[in-house]
């Protein structure tokens, strides 16, 4: 699998014509067959080459940027990320939760959405190719989309438009200013590249939302939403042995 990682990162630089990996960022994990996958918008951090990756290769050693930092104040959004995916997956191993793919929909670095070099729909347009291949390799069950902008770039790019079916009853809102924010949305659609409905998980951006006290009710839905699709408490069959990383800890 490492091998098609690097066929993959080749073929995005070769179409994007970036040519130094600090402007862009493909892999959080390692990539392989697993009942989900886990996909943000877009790498954030500089572009200077100060930002946090556990591999600087290809996560040949089951390396994970979330399991990695959770402990970083400058990774903001790993801690969340590993306490939902334990509360939802029903597991507290960090051996497990290694083996958890994630990636995003746009591979272009930037501090924030205002700073990229392309709209977000050139740049997850550009990124379509590599990442229906890394759908294609992961073959889930289910999809999380982290943020609202991540899963309506998924949406069309990676989904039959007429096939989209969102759960209206399932939506989980917080205040946000003048207009509540949508925090938790359920939907399944045929995504392209799989060819078979997939159900879709959409929870608004952890760094920001997972203090609210309205998050626990995302991580209700989320949780029986993966228990509802076969994907929580994940099986013994979709795992495999790995070494334990001694910096990681055991347990989230």
């Amino acid at each position: 699998m490492t091998q098609h990682m690097q066929q993959i990162d080749a073929a995005f630089r070769a179409a994007s014509g970036i040519s130094e990996r600090r402007y862009y960022k493909i892999y959080y994990s390692h990539i392989h067959p697993f009942p989900l996958l886990v996909l943000g918008q877009n790498p954030g951090g500089e572009t200077d080459g100060t930002d946090l990756a556990a591999s600087d290769t290809y996560f040949e050693n089951w390396e994970h940027d979330y399991l990695c930092y959770r402990h970083d104040s400058r990774y903001a959004l790993a801690r969340p990320v590993c306490a939902l995916l334990a509360a939802t997956l029903q597991t507290t191993s960090v051996n497990t939760l290694r083996q958890v793919p994630a990636t995003n929909v746009i591979f272009r670095r930037s501090r924030n959405t205002e700073s990229l070099n392309l709209s977000p729909t050139q740049a997850a347009a550009e990124s379509a190719p590599a990442l229906r291949s890394i759908l294609e390799a992961v073959n889930p069950r289910a999809v999380l989309l982290i943020a609202n902008t991540a899963y309506k770039l998924f949406k069309t790019f990676h989904c039959e438009p007429r096939s989209i079916k969102e759960s209206a009853e399932s939506r989980v809102f917080t205040p946000n200013g003048k207009a509540d924010a949508c925090i938790f949305l359920s939907a399944q659609a045929r995504v392209l590249g799989l060819n078979r409905t997939v159900p879709l998980f959409m929870v608004g951006h952890p760094s920001k939302y997972a203090g609210r006290s309205e998050w626990l009710q995302v991580v209700e839905a989320l949780g029986q939403g993966l228990r509802q699709c076969g994907v929580s408490p994940i099986e013994k069959a979709a795992l495999v042995s790995v070494k334990p990383i001694q910096s990681y800890g055991t347990n989230v």
